[in-house]
């Protein structure tokens, strides 16, 4: 256990490289013919993002037919875009063994899988080893798929099908979730001259037409997920925080925290690509968000409203029980540890503003092996201004590394 306590001074941090789009860089140059020092894995690198330049070059040491070995380790992002593009990439002479950590093993694959038995691929899970093994072969054609669970799987397929030269097609049924997450990836896609189509639910993947000859480092804009959580902190601490590398115009769907933020009542501040926001006594009766698109920013969102709001509804939270912990839970739990009224149901939170008398003296919480809940702990030491002991942090390295960093040297004893 260790404690963090609230931080005295103004922080300035440059928001991270986006792990969303850093993931689809990766992959897109390595699909289009790019080869070159740009998978070696580099100073500040989330684990996430090591996860998926560790497959890349597993992919790229294959001598035969032999079984390989992907290292996922707890990125379901990685996992599920890697499938699909281990298949093509390996042309089927493979089996694919994906090695997972944490809960990434309970998470769901069924609507992937479903997807791509009808062209004889098989994804067997093995839950006492923590792998997932795949069979079979990828090729070009129509491929339907339900997406109304994770829109890593049509971005997953989007991508893998970019690696042939005759076109296909993605037919998406249900309801598609975090669609913001999909033009990330045709985003990605078109910067290289493959330019995805879409009419209706139907997704159109040209041939491919050429290689690409970058082997330079790929440059990425900064992540809206983590610079939500570093605007929610701003707001919360007495001199606020500035936050550099955010895109204003970024189509990151987590950008949403400044329209939450407002909401409240808080002034986000800034010009070019630096934001900032500051502690200030503002606050609202009500505030009502749907959060189907912004699933990995609403745990912030939950512990911000309990400072600013009477009454905060985060609505469309369903997802957020099959990530690194049941952040449903979670957040909930370390509301009510702290002496703030939280509840949820199937599809929502709800969380009442703070009742400062009823904050325990002695506060300590767990950060469930989960990077966004030991933010929330964070979060909460410098909207109490109170000191709280927590059981890990070594999980923001996920996403994070370089804020371990700054809560080691600033906000810890």
């Amino acid at each position: 256990m260790i404690t963090i306590r609230p931080s005295g001074k103004e922080l300035a941090i440059k928001a991270p490289p986006s792990k969303s789009i850093f993931h689809r860089e990766l992959i897109v140059n390595y699909i289009l013919g790019a080869r070159g020092g740009y998978l070696d894995v580099c100073e500040g690198d989330s684990n996430d993002i090591k996860a998926t330049k560790d497959c890349l070059k597993a992919i790229g040491g294959i001598t035969g037919t032999e079984d390989v070995i992907l290292p996922v380790q707890e990125s379901g992002s990685t996992l599920r875009f890697m499938i699909p593009v281990a298949l093509a990439l390996t042309g089927g002479r493979n089996r694919l063994i994906f090695k997972t950590e944490g809960r990434l093993i309970q998470r769901p694959l069924e609507e992937l899988s479903d997807c791509l038995s009808v062209h004889g691929i098989t994804i067997s899970k093995d839950t006492a080893a923590s792998a997932v093994t795949v069979e079979g072969q990828l090729n070009p054609g129509r491929y339907v798929i339900d997406g109304s669970v994770s829109s890593q799987y049509i971005s997953g397929l989007l991508m893998a099908l970019s690696f042939f030269d005759t076109p296909s097609e993605v037919e998406v049924t249900g309801k598609t979730s975090s669609v913001h997450y999909i033009e990330l990836t045709t985003g990605v896609l078109a910067k290289y001259g493959m330019d995805i189509a879409l009419s209706g639910n139907i997704y159109t993947v040209p041939g491919r037409s050429h290689d690409l000859t970058l082997t330079g480092d790929l440059e990425v804009e900064g992540d809206w997920s983590n610079g939500a959580f570093l605007l929610c902190l701003g707001s919360l601490k007495k001199n606020g925080v500035k936050v550099e590398g955010l895109k204003a115009d970024s189509l990151q769907g987590d950008r949403k925290i400044t329209e939450f933020l407002r909401g409240l009542g808080i002034d986000v501040t800034g010009n070019g690509s630096v934001l900032e926001t500051v502690r200030n006594d503002h606050s609202v009766s009500e505030i009502t968000m749907q959060c189907d698109d912004i699933p990995d920013i609403v745990p912030y969102m939950a512990v911000t409203g309990a400072f600013y709001a009477k009454k905060t509804v985060l609505q469309g939270t369903s997802r957020l029980r099959i990530k690194e912990s049941d952040r449903v839970k979670a957040v909930t739990e370390m509301l009510v540890s702290c002496g703030i009224r939280a509840e949820a149901d199937d599809d929502s939170i709800i969380v009442y503003g703070i009742d400062r008398s009823g904050v325990p003296e002695k506060i300590e919480l767990t950060s469930s092996g989960d990077h966004r809940m030991a933010m929330c702990a964070v979060l909460l030491a410098e909207g109490l201004d109170h000191e709280i002991g927590i059981d890990d942090i070594t999980c923001l390295d996920k996403s994070f590394p370089a804020f371990r960093e700054t809560v080691e040297r600033e906000m810890t004893l």
